[in-house]
């Protein structure tokens, strides 16, 4: 009989312990739901309002990115060499790893479509150019 009581006993500690548990978790879970609708997204710890500098970061990379297929355009010889960039913003195609950037004169613009070979941008093999096309006129050149 000593024996059932000592077993009742923990028995009953331990079911105390897993209701203090399970309430926890509860309201663990009630707190964490609450944040999630009453707080905006930006105003969660840890997550910064401002994203200017991946903003920024992204049109350097865009700028770089377009100036160099512009470079090999122009080397080619393909548009003329006062020719600049239209916008400072690259555009993805549906093919992986090609891209296209818009080029201008003062008479004439061009979409500049090309594949990313490699990551060194300084080096001309890493812009192969599919297809320059301008504007009202049709492609000036095509990568077969």
């Amino acid at each position: 009989m000593v024996e059932r009581d000592v077993n009742m006993k923990g028995l009953q500690r331990e079911w105390l312990a897993a209701r203090i548990f399970a309430v926890l978790a509860i309201l663990l879970v009630v707190a964490v739901t609450v944040a999630a609708l009453v707080l905006p997204p930006n105003s969660l710890p840890g997550v910064s309002a401002d994203n200017s500098g991946a903003a920024e970061q992204r049109r350097a990379a865009s700028v770089a990115l377009c100036s160099a297929a512009l470079a090999v355009t122009q080397s080619v010889g393909i548009v003329p060499n006062f020719t600049r960039l239209a916008s400072d913003v690259v555009q993805k195609t549906g093919v992986r790893g090609r891209y296209s950037c818009l080029a201008q004169t003062s008479a004439a613009k061009y979409l500049i479509t090309f594949d990313l070979m490699c990551r060194n941008l300084a080096d001309a093999k890493c812009i192969d150019l599919y297809s320059v096309v301008q504007d009202g006129t049709g492609a000036l050149y095509q990568r077969h």
